[in-house]
């Protein structure tokens, strides 16, 4: 097995390895958060040392000499930036399916975010549809969440691995719906709760705005009749 990771490569594999495997040990708290960050951290210091990725090697390098050509290096920022929100969507969303106190607290939480929400219109949504189906919107949520971070890996993996072009124009379409589907629901907790703490308005919209810009890069490809080349 010709090592194909430069210096560089096995480097960062090393920090990153490290800081996952200490997320594990001391930062999460869910036992299938802890067993993934664990495992990609013990990963990710055997490349180091071994100095082989299978996954550059799906990439096509042969050897450390070889570079990522530009696109497929866009390509893999692109697509790293889309697994990054598919962890957070399925994180979110394990989250409240973990508690059962998610769907039975529900109602209560809409009457907060309605106490003060400085939009109207939106105040009256909370107080009026969705405190009265709160338990049929708390499980559309959970649910919801699990289902967009599943089909963004997904589709960011088949974008960044995958062979066949019908295949990655799936790919496309599946991570096109799924991020359409963050959007929304960015917008919805942004008008929701946007007014509770600088943090909760700020991380959605940085989530709102990176899906944004994802979208528009796969719906380009689609319209043009293209596939990204890794």
């Amino acid at each position: 097995m010709t090592p194909n990771l430069s210096f560089f490569d096995r480097f960062i594999r090393l920090l990153l390895g490290a800081f996952a495997v200490f997320a594990a040990l001391l930062l999460f708290d869910h036992p299938v958060s802890r067993i993934i960050a664990a495992a990609f951290g013990i990963l990710a210091i055997g490349e180091c040392f071994v100095g082989y990725c299978y996954l550059h090697g799906r990439l096509g390098l042969r050897s450390a000499r070889e570079r990522l050509s530009q696109e497929t290096l866009f390509l893999l920022g692109l697509a790293g930036a889309q697994a990054i929100l598919a962890y957070e969507w399925w994180s979110a969303g394990w989250e409240k399916i973990s508690s059962p106190d998610f769907v039975a607290n529900l109602e209560k939480t809409l009457g907060f975010f309605a106490s003060k929400n400085p939009f109207p219109w939106y105040k009256n949504f909370l107080e009026g549809f969705a405190m009265r189906n709160a338990t049929s919107l708390a499980y559309l949520v959970e649910w919801s969440q699990i289902a967009i971070g599943v089909v963004l890996f997904l589709g960011a993996m088949r974008l960044l691995y995958g062979r066949s072009k019908v295949l990655k124009r799936l790919a496309l379409v599946g991570s096109g719906l799924a991020l359409f589907g963050g959007l929304l629901m960015n917008a919805d907790f942004y008008l929701a709760a946007a007014w509770t703490s600088p943090a909760t308005r700020g991380s959605n919209l940085v989530m709102f705005w990176t899906q944004a810009m994802l979208l528009y890069v796969w719906l380009y490809l689609l319209v043009k009749k293209e596939v990204p080349r890794s």
